[in-house]
């Protein structure tokens, strides 16, 4: 299965299931970066494209993955969201102010991806790398524990590629020329419902129809009804923005 295809299937789960971002965050972002035109990469079923649009009137999105792009479509009909990757997103040169990307830019090959955002952002644009990272405590320890127990392809850190210590050296001192770093806290409440459906947006999650799918939720609810209260779970997050120039 190649990149474009690992989240075919998840859409609802995403949507419906995944952190927004907080709005202190935006207008962090807003306050560095004047233009008017954004392009979200990576941009899955708009979540972090709806947060951009409280600050930014002029927002574009490309998502290579069909399923991901039609909901995409359902919930922001009126912002364009192109078939097309990160590494070639298909915009004229020197059209864009500020590129996003935000828990996607492990997918993406970088140095393409630099390619690409040189081509068309404009003199002094800016790209904006934006992590929903977890603060790790026994629940999110546990949760992970049967994540990787189950999920042949489950990965940690940056996206598998690096760890979040190694993910964070690579975006602050070798990837852009200069580059800006804040964090924020994002806490996400979650009732069973949306914890179970969190844990099935992932990519490496099993899916229903894999024959450990249902021993894999058995064991994740049994997490939930360890770390509940009033019926909820709270995984504390930190909204993280790498904000660099090339």
């Amino acid at each position: 299965m190649n990149n474009t295809e690992i989240f075919t299937g998840k859409s609802k789960d995403y949507f419906r299931c995944r952190p927004s971002y907080p709005l202190v965050a935006i207008d962090w972002l807003r306050a560095r970066c004047p233009g008017e035109r954004v392009l979200d990469v990576g941009a899955g079923t708009g979540i972090f494209t709806r947060a951009l649009l409280q600050r930014f009137h002029d927002v574009a999105a490309v998502e290579p993955n069909g399923d991901m792009r039609e909901m995409f479509r359902e919930q922001l009909p009126a912002v364009p969201c192109l078939a097309a990757t990160g590494e070639n997103t298909g915009l004229a040169g020197n059209s864009v102010d500020l590129i996003t990307v935000a828990q996607a830019f492990h997918w993406l090959d970088e140095e393409r991806f630099k390619a690409e955002a040189c081509r068309i952002l404009r003199p002094g644009g800016k790209v904006a790398i934006i992590w929903n990272t977890s603060v790790k405590d026994d629940f999110t320890r546990a949760r992970d524990r049967v994540c990787q127990t189950f999920c042949p392809r489950f990965r940690a850190g940056h996206a598998g590629k690096r760890s979040v210590e190694e993910g964070d050296d690579f975006l602050l001192n070798r990837y852009f020329s200069k580059v800006e770093f804040a964090s924020f806290p994002n806490p996400f409440v979650m009732d069973q419902e949306m914890f179970e459906g969190n844990v099935r947006s992932r990519s490496y999650a099993l899916s229903p129809e894999h024959s450990g799918y249902e021993n894999f939720m058995a064991e994740l609810r049994l997490v939930f009804e360890r770390y509940a209260v009033n019926g909820s779970v709270t995984e504390n997050q930190m909204t993280q923005i790498y904000l660099g120039e090339f």
